[in-house]
């Protein structure tokens, strides 16, 4: 009867799941009013680090980047979250990096769209290479018009009206990354500087320092002339007034990363593992993980799904070279 009893209280209902994600985005408008703070979630940031740190844009010299991501979040829920992304990065010149980013998320009746330009500064101290960035980004988000016909909506309410109106903000990110000779890197970004709401005529900010931060390092190992890597790494991640999270990660590549494994272990949030497969042939990528929830949720959910597509065009004295094969 105990076990029962326990085994009811961890039960969801699915066929309530909808008015679930419905109640989570429209407080997630109410929190965003509060000067909460929400990003995405990422599994492939180990392959595309513009993801969490625009000091990479154009840290490669020899490379111009193309990146197109795809995410199902919390996979076989109605209205779970999905989110899509077009990115780029590449060097401008011997120091100067640039960096855009095309983003479209969609959670049940909440749609973000967000547009951001990433711009660094690389210096070469002997063959340490030290990099800074700022990233500028316009968010829109919305509430479906069909949520006013939602049962669960309460006619009037100014928020989700504002919802469905659409809020509108300008945002700005910093960041710093660190690569040694040895393989050693370093990188530290805080996204949310700013977040203005543009048509806020006070012009009042809701961002700041520290209130989000991220911090990421490594070591890359070369095993047997190069032809296996083994990458561990550890990410930490910091909202204010929020629990910290934190993954451990590992990547290897062999044959010289055709083939490329990883496994991260996420802390915080109930814990997550994921499993990350990728290959290489000349200038295309192909990465797929898959990420499975610890502890009860995982029974309601056939976990996360993420595909990355990159294309690489190579540069030789200043200008693009595609027929080269891949190197990094």
């Amino acid at each position: 009867m105990k076990k029962n009893a326990q085994h009811a209280k961890t039960i969801i209902n699915l066929s309530n799941m909808k008015k679930l994600l419905f109640l989570i985005a429209c407080f997630s408008f109410l929190i965003n009013d509060l000067n909460a703070q929400y990003e995405a979630i990422f599994s492939h940031y180990q392959v595309n680090k513009l993801l969490i740190n625009p000091a990479t844009a154009g840290f490669d010299q020899d490379n111009h980047k193309l990146f197109m991501n795809v995410r199902n979040q919390w996979s076989g829920f109605t209205g779970a979250p999905e989110s899509y992304s077009l990115s780029y990065n590449g060097p401008i010149g011997k120091s100067l990096g640039l960096g855009a980013l095309i983003f479209t998320e969609k959670i049940a009746s909440f749609t973000r769209y967000r547009m951001q330009l990433s711009y660094a500064f690389r210096y070469d101290i002997n063959e340490t290479k030290l990099g800074f960035g700022m990233s500028t980004e316009f968010n829109r988000t919305r509430l479906d018009n069909s949520v006013l016909n939602d049962p669960l909506y309460d006619a009037g309410d100014q928020i989700i009206e504002d919802g469905v109106d659409g809020i509108r903000t300008f945002d700005a990110s910093f960041g710093a990354y660190l690569e040694l000779p040895e393989g050693t890197f370093f990188g530290m970004s805080m996204p949310n500087l700013i977040k203005n709401k543009l048509d806020d005529i006070s012009g009042e900010s809701t961002g700041g320092l520290f209130n989000y931060y991220l911090f990421n390092a490594g070591h890359r190992f070369t095993i047997d002339k190069k032809k296996v890597t083994i990458e561990p790494s550890i990410l930490v991640k910091k909202v204010r007034n929020a629990p910290f999270s934190m993954d451990l990660n590992v990547k290897a590549g062999f044959l010289n990363e055709k083939l490329i494994s990883g496994l991260t272990y996420r802390m915080g949030d109930g814990g997550a593992v994921a499993f990350l497969v990728g290959t290489k042939y000349k200038n295309l990528q192909f990465y797929y993980s898959y990420d499975a929830f610890m502890g009860d949720f995982q029974q309601y959910s056939s976990g996360s799904h993420e595909i990355t597509v990159a294309y690489q065009i190579l540069r030789k004295n200043g200008e693009f070279d595609r027929s080269k094969k891949y190197r990094k």
